[in-house]
């Protein structure tokens, strides 16, 4: 029974396409994008860059930002006003891009839906005026992908240790010692 179940994955894998590098007979092992998103301690947005040398393995190297969400009673004052606390911090974000064989193919529109995992670690320096932040965190990100020919449109979810106060408040807003940020994303990408 172990043996024909075995045979019955290998076989589903073998048999569906994976996200494709493959493109009108071109090999499109790049990809280029930009995802945005909010989590628990304010809004990340970066630029990523993705190499898949097969089609279900590849790394990624994102670079961005993290940063808070400003109050609206604060919208519209300028950036050196006294009260102005907002940070936000630079992020790179290298991770290993790890994506299923197709789940969903839908004919009409050359269409494939994709579920991707990218574990991985975030490095960022501290913000300026904010003491000494934690430099190196680790990251997960996971979600579904839908690719239409050479775009590629992205919804996810990711969990990190990377705090975007962890060097001037050890608590978050709850009152929590140390917590992980949670983050809602969507993005796109295109084959290059």
């Amino acid at each position: 029974m172990r043996s024909i179940l075995i045979l019955f994955l290998f076989s589903i894998v073998f048999a569906s396409g994976a996200q494709s590098i493959k493109i009108n007979e071109d090999i499109m092992h790049w990809e280029g994008g930009f995802i945005a998103g909010l989590n628990n301690d304010g809004y990340e947005m970066s630029f990523r860059g993705l190499y898949f040398p097969v089609q279900y393995v590849g790394l990624k190297v994102g670079i961005g930002f993290a940063g808070e969400i400003r109050e609206m009673s604060d919208w519209g004052r300028e950036e050196w006003y006294p009260g102005h606390t907002y940070t936000a911090r630079f992020k790179l974000n290298p991770a290993l891009a790890l994506r299923t064989p197709r789940l969903v193919h839908l004919n009409s529109k050359d269409a494939g839906f994709y579920i991707f995992a990218e574990p991985g670690f975030v490095l960022s320096p501290s913000a300026v005026g904010r003491g000494v932040d934690k430099t190196f965190s680790w990251d997960l990100k996971c979600g579904i992908n839908m690719q239409i020919k050479r775009s590629i449109f992205t919804i996810g979810y990711g969990i990190s240790n990377f705090i975007l106060y962890s060097g001037s408040h050890p608590m978050n807003f709850s009152g929590k010692p140390d917590y992980n940020t949670h983050t809602i994303f969507i993005g796109g990408s295109y084959k290059l």
